[in-house]
């Protein structure tokens, strides 16, 4: 039997948990339209729910992509000349990638850091802010964490040193 590497484990868990948060959006928008349609009534806070559990979703599913270097990439240089462009800008890409993983959780942190004990909500559903924020600021650091994995993955393998 082939054990899968953590690596593994933990974007599976990632995706796994993106999806369900996809999949719970599209259920809620489908019962609220089927609802209005056969009882005309409506789901309380169906647009709120279905913002936040897409949003969620895409923000677990970024890890991944920083992890895996999976985004989305224009090859035009290195597609000319792979072996003089493609490892260069591909490590250029992974810093930048970094950078900007860190940019986004300082900012999101520093946001999250000052809502603590701020009694606000959201609009329809009364969730509070501060435990959103710290969220959001939750997923952005697994984002920097899987940035640096793939800046050290793109650093190790880098032949051109």
């Amino acid at each position: 039997m082939i054990r899968p590497s953590a690596k593994k484990i933990v974007s599976r868990g990632f995706l796994a948990a993106a999806g369900a948060c996809f999949l719970f959006g599209t259920a809620v928008t489908v019962g609220d339209v089927v609802l209005r349609a056969a009882a005309s009534r409506n789901i309380p806070g169906a647009i709120e729910l279905t913002s936040l559990s897409i949003g969620l979703g895409a923000l677990l599913s970024m890890p991944v992509c920083y992890a895996m270097q999976s985004h989305v990439t224009a090859r035009l240089l290195s597609e000319l000349m792979p072996n003089r462009f493609g490892r260069p800008l591909g490590l250029m890409g992974a810093a930048v990638s970094a950078g900007f993983a860190g940019l986004l959780f300082w900012i999101m942190a520093e946001a999250a850091a000052e809502k603590i004990g701020s009694p606000e909500t959201t609009a329809d559903l009364g969730l509070p802010i501060p435990a959103a924020t710290a969220i959001v600021a939750a997923a952005l650091a697994a984002c920097l964490i899987a940035a640096l994995a793939g800046l050290r993955y793109a650093l190790k393998n880098d032949r051109s040193w």
